[in-house]
């Protein structure tokens, strides 16, 4: 049996925190869907699309890594793309105690889906998209923190709205 995960975020925009993870999660099986999970709460800066595009130029180096879009709860998308693991990044205490209760309820509408988490480097440990687009709105350099192309991304979303 084919062992699949799912990481999913709203990724709005993709850090290098992100792409750690997946460079960390994605040779522990046979395909990775890095998940883009459509988040009602949230207005994103970057559409849906523009945040499957920059997901897929970061990660087109990693063969067994798929980037697609979900407006279903992760435990669905997961059944949907047949993984049976559920990839969520820790930064420190804070992310651990809210992820561990997701877990937890994922676990409750699928105990056949197990939650792995992958720590954070001292590197990316404090990199957030919400702080980094703060960084970039007021036109601060945002290079260390995202991939290239996510940078491009922020120049021209600032001179539009110029």
């Amino acid at each position: 049996m084919m062992k699949n995960a799912i990481y999913a975020g709203s990724f709005d925009p993709i850090t290098l925190g992100h792409i750690e993870v997946i460079e960390k999660s994605h040779k522990l099986f046979d395909h990775l869907y890095v998940v883009i999970a459509q988040n009602t709460q949230k207005k994103g800066l970057f559409t849906v699309a523009e945040r499957q595009r920059q997901i897929a130029t970061a990660v087109a180096r990693f063969e067994n890594v798929s980037v697609v879009v979900s407006d279903r709860l992760t435990v669905q998308a997961a059944q949907e793309l047949q993984a049976q693991y559920l990839i969520r990044g820790v930064r420190g205490n804070v992310d651990l105690e809210s992820e561990m209760a997701i877990a937890e309820l994922n676990s409750t509408l699928d105990e056949s889906i197990q939650t792995l988490f992958i720590p954070a480097s001292s590197q990316t440990r404090a990199i957030s998209s919400s702080m980094i687009k703060e960084i970039a709105s007021f036109g601060g350099d945002v290079t260390q923190f995202v991939p290239q192309n996510v940078v491009q991304d922020f120049k021209r979303k600032f001179e539009e709205q110029e």
